[in-house]
Parts: C-alpha cells; structure tokens; sequence
C-alpha cells in the first residue's frame, strides 16, 4: 500500500499545482506550459468497486463471492511540435475475492501507457504500451469492466482525410502479472491487420471496414485445443437521426487451428446489431431499443472444423455489466429501456434471453480469452434469461457513481450443466481529474 499512498500525494500534489500556471486545454487535469513551447499535461483518476455473485459461473466450479477492487490512475504527457509522449502508472488492489485475486485483479505499481507519438498532417505514429478502441468495443477494446484494463504493446500508424480513416497495427497484448514494474507483451498472442473508418456527412454516421490477423498458443475451445491462427474481415454501419440510431456489424473468420491430429479448418461468424428509437423532446428523453446477436458455435465436434466464433479482445460487459456470457456460440435478444430523469443521471432496464447456436457446443463465460463452461456441451440449447438495471450518475465534474443489478434465470441449458439461477450486484465510484 505504500506505492499507492505515494501516488496519492503525487496527485493531490499536482491537483493543488498553482493555476496561475495552467494552459487553456479542455478535459481533465493540468495543462502546464513549457518555457521555448510546447506543453505538460497531467492527470490522474481513481475508481473503487465492489462486486457480488450469487453464485460465481453459475454455481459451476463457483460460489457465492463479494469483494472489492481498486483502480488508480495518474498520467503525465509531453507535447512540443507535431511530438508527444505520455507515461500512465497503475496501482490496482483486490481486497476479499474467494481464492485470492483474480489474473486481471491486482497488480503493483507498472505501466499502463507509454508511447510516443508523432502526427503530421495527415499521418500519425505511435509505438509503445497503449490503450486500443475501436468501432463499438465488439472485437477490440479497453476491457474496462476488469479492475486492469487491457493495454498492447507494439506500433499504429494512422494515415487520415476530411472523411476517411485507415490505421495499421502490429499489438501484442500485456500480460498482467502482480509484482512492480513486471509486465511484459504476451509472446503467445498477436493483432495484426487495418482498421479503416469513413464518416458520412453529419456527426456520428459512418461506416467501419477492417481486416484483422490474430494468433493465440494453446487455444482451448469446448471440443479441441491448439494453436489459433485467425482472419478477421469485418464491416459496421452506424447511424445516428434525431429520432433514431442504429449499429450493425458483420463479421467472418477463417483461419486453422493447430492440434495434435492435425489442423482444423476455422470458419465462423458473427453478426450484431443495436437499434432504437428515442423521443428527446418528451419528459425523460426515453429511449426504447432492441440488441439481437448471433455468434456461431461448432455444429460437429467430429467433422475436423471449428466454427466457434472467437471475438478476440471484446468488452468484457458485453451484454450486462454482469459479463456472464461470452459472445461464442450464442443467439440472443435483448430489448432495453433507457431514460434521462435529470441531466446526468440515466437508467437502463433490459430483458435478454439467450440460446446456444448449436446444440454440440459449450456455452463460453467471460473472461477472454473463451472459457468453456464443464459439462455444457451436448446440453439443451436454450441458455436462459437475464434481467438488467443499470443506472449511471455524473454527480459533478470529478464524481461518477454507477450502480447495477442483474438476475440471471438459468435454462435448461444451463442447468442440464449444473448451473444455477445467479444474482450480481455492483457499485462503482470514479474519481476523474
């Protein structure tokens, strides 16, 4: 705890710097400029959680569970001509888990960033340890819901116009481990590939088209295990009107798995979409919205092919902040009701029922990468349902408290493994400066 009383100073420090000093820079921090140009920026955010299960991987290999986790944050960029360079350290805590902490739990003081970046005018270079996003968070993503959100090691150029975007990027991603200053790139995983982005006219329209190659030693799926070499091709519309919004995306694998009898040929799918309509001049700006999802499973263990659908680096809150399920051999519809009852504070209310694609398949848990939940294969393939309630609260500039509620009623799917119906509770307070 010592490392994190010291960051704690550092940033209050920082925090009570004297503002006679600061640049006009919008968003969170300090902007300090620096004697000959250029400037320092720095800033810093700490989030606490406490989470509860009722049971753990629906009482398979899992029990009731509450605990505790910590997050702190503190980041400090340099900027001077077309140049940047950001560092960010991470102090991450877990306090009561059943087992001890889990893998992306706990950590010493590290890294979580440090890249440097230069940008022209109209490409972009950054190499180092750094956060990735893209499109809606499906395939590759910040995993923020986990205590230590996930960061690449490796190179992103950026070439971009008026309306398009293209990025190349060679990533591996970071093996979090619990000592200071011990992580280290997975040499066991890849992410190579493009990700282009063309915007259409108006804000927040546009269509996204990529091309991804990823790599993984010792994949595990339900039926087979090897060494995972993956295509990724995939296109995503989005929308937004004043009335209504929509996301679409499709996407295709092909690729070989490598096991001891011999390569298995990979093809599958998925396709995922969220739309709805709102009525923003109406009391609550209420908006009522439907998400509908396949991702294929794997017809026949014997047929010497895969089509399990990977989804590589997703959000791990990929259907509810409960992140009980993994978008791999699923079919699911989940109708949802968001409103504004004030500025700053927004509820959602969801329903999902979800199924297994195919019957032979396992049902696949979070966290990525797939974990195939004992005994489910073979099972029935209605998985269950699962009711939502999440609300979010900006209660000043610096405060945001969230709160989420989740009941999951377990199917025959389920309970032919020995699942049970499961209750998850969470509330989360971050600190942003």
């Amino acid at each position: 705890m010592f490392v994190l009383r010291l960051l704690s100073v550092g940033i209050a420090t920082l925090a009570t710097a004297s503002p006679a000093l600061a640049c006009e820079v919008a968003g969170s921090g300090r902007c300090v400029p620096m004697a000959g140009g250029g400037e320092v920026h720095v800033d810093a955010s700490v989030r606490l959680r406490s989470m509860y299960y009722d049971p753990t991987r629906f009482g398979v290999q899992g029990g009731e569970d509450g605990y505790g986790l910590l997050r702190a944050l503190a980041s400090i960029s340099a900027e001077h001509g077309g140049w940047q360079g950001l560092a960010q350290m991470g102090v991450h805590a877990e306090r009561g888990r059943t087992g001890g902490p889990g893998g992306t739990d706990q950590g010493a003081l590290d890294l979580q960033q440090a890249y440097l970046r230069w940008q022209g005018a109209r490409t972009v270079w950054q190499v180092g340890r750094q956060d990735v996003n893209y499109g809606s968070s499906r395939l590759v993503s910040v995993r923020d819901g986990p205590n230590i959100r996930l960061a690449f090691d490796g190179v992103r150029g950026r070439w971009q116009a008026a309306r398009w975007q293209l990025d190349l990027l060679a990533l591996r991603p970071v093996d979090n481990r619990p000592g200071a200053f011990d992580d280290r790139s997975d040499d066991g995983q890849y992410l190579l590939g493009g990700y282009a982005i063309f915007r259409g006219r108006g804000s927040g329209n546009g269509l996204d088209l990529y091309l991804l190659g990823y790599g993984r030693h010792d994949a595990r799926f339900a039926n087979a295990h090897g060494d995972e070499r993956r295509t990724t091709v995939g296109a995503r519309w989005f929308a937004r009107r004043p009335r209504w919004d929509a996301n679409v995306e499709l996407v295709g694998q092909r690729g070989t798995l490598g096991t001891v009898q011999g390569a298995q040929p990979i093809r599958a799918w998925t396709l995922a979409s969220d739309t709805g309509v709102r009525w923003s001049e109406r009391r609550w700006q209420p908006r009522l919205g439907v998400k509908l999802d396949i991702a294929s499973g794997d017809a026949d263990p014997q047929d010497g092919r895969l089509q399990t659908f990977n989804a590589l680096y997703p959000k791990a809150a990929y259907f509810s902040e409960a992140s009980l399920l993994a978008p791999a051999n699923l079919i699911d519809i989940q109708p949802t009701l968001t409103v504004t009852p004030r500025p700053g504070l927004t509820t959602e209310l969801g329903w999902q029922l979800a199924w297994k694609h195919r019957r032979a398949d396992a049902i696949y848990t979070t966290p990525a990468p797939l974990a195939a939940l004992p005994g489910s294969t073979d099972t029935p393939r209605r998985i269950g349902q699962q009711y939502k309630w999440e609300t979010t609260w900006q209660a000043s500039q610096h405060w945001q408290w969230r709160a989420q509620l989740a009941w999951f009623q377990a199917g025959p799917g389920l309970r032919a493994a020995g699942g049970r119906d499961t209750l998850f509770a969470s509330m989360v307070g971050a600190w942003q400066w």
